[in-house]
């Protein structure tokens, strides 16, 4: 019909490819299938054109074959270059089936290989195992067969060599084996070696044992000669070969005490006889310092009857009984060697006892540390040592052989000290001692401690004794005094002997500040001044009296000076006390002879309440009498010094002394006087004291008289 728009074919909605069996489930999926298409955009695109789906799929599939047309020229073109690629694939397929194969075969290999080497490691911890047992086993028996095997060469020398170094070698190696079969003898008893090497080591030991016995025991008989000289071969012989001795210790200890009895008894004898000899030949050379008179209260007048009938003065003068002089030095000497006996005979020296003393404590001291030295080293074995027993075992020993020698010494010390009468001698001595024990601790051998406390248990006393004696001699010489009318003013000798003693006494005393010296001699100082006082006090002049005290403390002070001690010292203070007092007491006593009226007055003035109760005539008198003579007064003063007192330091103290009381005395009399006569209403005085500036320049004159 015109006009009328040609009618299209209805669209065949159809698809290839749907299976419509199942509609239901088909329009599902067509739904899907549907909706999927919807949101692409080419399908947006042709159902926006309106394109036919029929004439476009024609379109398609008609591009899609000339594509394949195309694609199968171009094939055709290149067909050659692949058949050629494909060959090459093919090639290499079968090169990588070959690799497959190889790579197969050598895992097997591999998984073979890991396994050989498992069993490797397995072995080689077996073996390294079985070695190590192997090891340890080679070392323990290495160390037993060394332990017990004792070389053929070493067996021979033992039995039939000769004792020298070989055989101390050859000793020691088997003193080894000995001691291992000792420790582990229990430990390894089931083996054969040890049951069959025990006998023949216990043969060895006995043999050995014997061998060393009787060399040393010929060796120490060879000690007995006084000629021999013990220190050599102690050095050369014993102490090289001492090991022989520990080895009887430790292995034959029967055979070790023979030998041990052996020694003490030669050595002892050898030490006795020689101490014996030089201590007779050291009482030769002794020169006696002081006797029984040799005491401080020694009375100078003493007489002895001469063979017809006569009498004489006994002379007492001993340089070095009271005075130390030079005597001291022994304690500091650098020479430590002891006195030869040759040499002091041939050139007839003689000494004081306590250089003796000290001569044969110095040899003893040296003796016997060499001894003990030695002793430690030769008879005590290195396991002793490290123990008690060691030193208590030394000691034992050293006190058999010492103790006849020490016991000499204390006779020696006896003998003197029975006629001793030398305080100083004996003091040096106990320094000696003290000495030699200081010394003694320094080399550390401890074994003369008994020695030294015993012989100063004879020393001390004795000293003490000494002491008393002077007391009592003081105490005597005291009673022997006589009143008499004029007393000598000098210091008697009595005085000077004490000083002397006791500036020695001091010097030795004073690096050791011992109180039993300070004591003694406290004691003797009281004596000495309780004969003083009482000297003094039988005199009926008083200025004589305190004269003579005056000039014996002087006399006593200027020793202690000039010894170099100082007012520190208890002795020295003690002294200067007394000699200020009765300075003190001189100066008012010499006062009270020429100024007495003016002393007199003023201490009468002064106990007055009331200055207007002192009388203005007593004022007066007192200020004539002073004016008229106070110039003679002091030249009478002065010249009573001089005469009195010759020692230029005490005279000048002593005047100065009286001098300055005068003028105390003669101020408190111008004070009284100027306050009495300054009252108001009081009467004037008739005569006006002179002016204590005039007094003072007086007195100047006479410092410098002495």
């Amino acid at each position: 019909m015109a006009g009328t728009s040609p009618q299209k074919d209805p669209v065949d909605l159809t698809f290839e490819g749907f299976d419509t069996t199942n509609e239901p489930e088909a329009l599902i999926n067509l739904d899907e299938e549907l909706g999927n298409a919807q949101n692409d955009e080419l399908v947006k695109q042709v159902l926006t054109k309106g394109v036919d789906l029929r004439q476009h799929s024609r379109q398609i599939e008609q591009e899609l074959h000339d594509l394949e047309d195309e694609q199968l020229a171009s094939y055709e073109q290149h067909e050659s270059e692949l058949l050629a690629l494909d060959a090459e694939i093919k090639n290499c397929d079968e090169v990588l089936e070959n690799m497959e194969r190889l790579l197969v075969n050598f895992k097997s290999n591999l998984g073979a290989i890991n396994n050989d080497i498992q069993a490797l490691q397995t072995d080689s911890l077996s073996m390294s195992l079985k070695l190590k047992n192997r090891v340890v086993t080679e070392k323990q028996l290495s160390k037993i067969l060394q332990g017990v095997v004792v070389p053929p060469d070493a067996v021979r020398t033992i039995c039939d060599g000769e004792v020298n170094e070989k055989y101390l070698e050859c000793l020691v190696e088997v003193n080894k084996k000995i001691a291992y079969m000792r420790v582990h003898g229990k430990q390894h008893k089931r083996l054969r070696a040890f049951q069959e090497i025990q006998p023949e080591l216990d043969l060895l030991r006995l043999r050995a044992s014997a061998k060393i016995r009787e060399y040393l025991l010929d060796k120490i008989n060879g000690l007995r000669a006084l000629s021999t000289n013990v220190l050599i071969l102690q050095n050369s012989i014993f102490l090289k070969y001492r090991f022989f001795n520990h080895f009887l210790i430790e292995r034959h200890p029967e055979a070790a005490v023979e030998v041990r009895d052996s020694y003490i008894h030669i050595m002892r004898q050898y030490y006795l006889d020689h101490f014996e000899t030089y201590q007779r030949g050291l009482m030769k050379l002794e020169r006696v310092i002081a006797d029984k008179s040799d005491v401080i209260g020694l009375d100078e007048s003493s007489t002895k009857l001469s063979l017809f009938g006569s009498t004489k003065t006994v002379a007492r003068d001993k340089n070095n009984v009271f005075n130390l002089g030079t005597r001291a030095a022994i304690l500091d000497s650098s020479d430590p060697r002891a006195i030869v006996l040759s040499i002091a005979t041939d050139s007839n020296a003689k000494y004081p006892f306590e250089e003796l003393f000290r001569s044969y404590n110095l040899a003893l001291v040296d003796n016997a540390t060499t001894e003990y030295e030695f002793i430690m080293q030769f008879f005590v074995s290195p396991k002793a040592r490290q123990k008690m027993t060691g030193s208590d075992m030394a000691r034992m020993i050293f006190g058999h052989i010492f103790e006849p020698s020490m016991r000499v010494g204390e006779l020696f010390l006896k003998g003197y000290l029975e006629t001793a009468h030398d305080a100083l001698g004996i003091l040096l001595c106990i320094r000696i001692m003290a000495s030699l024990a200081s010394e003694l601790q320094r080399r550390l051998v401890p074994v003369l401690e008994s020695y030294v406390n015993s012989m100063n248990m004879h020393l001390w006393p004795k000293f003490q004794a000494i002491i008393d004696t002077h007391i009592e001699s003081i105490k005597r010489l005291a009673n022997a005094h006589r009143s008499k009318t004029k007393l000598d003013t000098q210091p008697p000798a009595a005085v000077r002997r004490y000083a002397e003693l006791a500036a020695s006494i001091l010097r030795l005393n004073a690096a050791y500040n011992t109180h039993a010296v300070s004591l003694g001699l406290a004691r003797l100082r009281t004596s000495v001044q309780s004969y003083l006082t009482h000297v003094s006090g039988s005199s009926s002049d008083k200025h004589q009296a305190l004269v003579f005290l005056i000039n014996s403390y002087d006399l006593l002070l200027t020793v202690l000076f000039e010894n170099g001690f100082s007012e520190r010292e208890e002795e020295v203070a003690s002294w200067k006390q007394e000699f200020s007092a009765t300075v003190m007491e001189f100066a008012e006593t010499e006062l009270a002879k020429h100024f007495g009226y003016l002393k007199q007055f003023v201490l009468e003035a002064e106990q007055q309440s009331d200055i207007s109760q002192v009388g203005t005539d007593g004022l007066d008198r007192v200020a004539g009498e002073f004016n008229a003579g106070w110039r003679s007064q002091i030249a009478n003063i002065n010249s009573s010094i001089i005469q009195s007192f010759s020692n230029f330091r005490t005279g000048t103290e002593i005047l100065h002394a009286v001098l300055g009381q005068l003028i105390i005395y003669y101020t408190r009399f111008h004070s009284l006087y100027d306050k009495r006569f300054a009252r108001r209403g009081s009467a004037t005085s008739t005569c006006q004291p002179v002016g204590v500036q005039n007094v003072m320049v007086e007195i100047k004159k006479y410092r410098n008289n002495f």
